[in-house]
């Protein structure tokens, strides 16, 4: 039986200035693909996705945390990848979207336009913006069973990710989470602040939950081409509706189930399409040692994009090997 292969899109926190920037440079099926994206964003975002991206005056290292700007960047890039991957020849059978990444999921399952989840995306994030209060996310390299075991230590802090056995994150009110990674610094406690200031997957998001819908009602959900998994319910979604894609930016994310449960019945190929590569760092650490699954990401945060690229070539060439359709002409490296 021909192993799956899970195309992968993860969300906020995942995107830096300058993503992919030598793929534009010097991949033209790439550029035309951001160049098309930025061409729908730019009149939703009243300004182009590839000037933000791209500012001479931002270095990676910068926090790119204007949430409007960097959920339609993140769509941008993720669905410009997926098409670069597929003209290779590459095809998924599974969708799994992490957080905002379930509306790039729903755009290649054929739910909704592109241009319909871009809209939805920058909406969302100037109704937090304008309705929510500024936030603070972060990265743990640690159990997750701390927070039980340690109440004191994460008061006014949520659980918003569980990742895999030794890596979770968690969100609150920018004092709270100060006061945290303050206190985990102290004990040596390995943590990051994410670039997100506002509380998704935490009940800091409630009020705004009646204009989400508001919006959601408006968009026409046509069913899914593709299977898609979610990583907040870490089951299979039957149909995209309001009520799932409020749960994507609402509930905690359930990434480590996730995998275990898309594992359980056999092995798959996992494929990040992300920007940073996370999600493949995060399959590597849930797949138990010797099993049949793979995983594999096409860049990452590093750099030589073509590289990166090239080298998912090579690794995915004899783990797709039946998974594939004849590759395009142009999409050579």
């Amino acid at each position: 039986m021909t192993k799956p292969t899970v195309f992968m899109y993860s969300g906020q926190g995942s995107q830096y200035f300058h993503m992919t920037r030598e793929l534009y440079e010097q991949h033209p099926r790439y550029r035309l693909w951001l160049d098309y994206c930025d061409d729908i964003a730019a009149p939703i975002l009243g300004d182009t996705v590839l000037d933000t991206m791209f500012d001479p005056a931002r270095t990676k290292g910068d926090p790119f945390d204007s949430l409007a700007e960097s959920s339609a960047a993140l769509l941008c890039v993720e669905y410009s990848l997926t098409r670069v991957v597929q003209e290779m020849g590459y095809r998924p059978d599974i969708l799994l979207g992490y957080s905002l990444g379930e509306i790039t999921a729903a755009v290649v399952a054929g739910v909704f336009s592109l241009e319909r989840g871009i809209s939805f995306a920058v909406e969302f994030a100037r109704i937090l913006a304008e309705r929510t209060p500024l936030s603070g996310m972060l990265a743990i390299v640690a159990s997750p069973e701390i927070v039980r075991s340690r109440p004191g230590l994460f008061a006014d802090c949520r659980v918003t990710g569980r990742n895999f056995d030794n890596n979770f994150v968690v969100s609150g009110r920018i004092e709270a989470i100060q006061r945290l990674r303050d206190t985990l610094d102290v004990e040596g406690i390995t943590c990051q602040r994410l670039p997100v200031n506002y509380g998704v997957h935490t009940d800091l998001i409630d009020p705004v939950e009646h204009r989400v819908r508001d919006v959601l009602s408006g968009v026409s959900f046509d069913p899914p081409q593709l299977p898609i998994v979610s990583s907040a319910s870490a089951e299979r979604v039957a149909a995209v509706t309001p009520d799932s894609v409020w749960a994507a930016m609402r509930s905690p994310v359930e990434f480590a189930q996730s995998i275990t449960n898309m594992t359980a019945a056999g092995d798959a190929t996992f494929i990040d399409l992300g920007p940073s590569g996370t999600l493949a760092t995060f399959v590597k650490y849930i797949l138990p040692s010797g099993c049949g699954s793979a995983q594999i990401s096409t860049i990452n945060r590093f750099g030589q994009d073509l590289k990166s690229l090239r080298d998912f070539q090579v690794q995915a060439a004899p783990l797709l090997a039946d998974n594939t359709s004849e590759p395009r002409e142009n999409s050579r490296l």
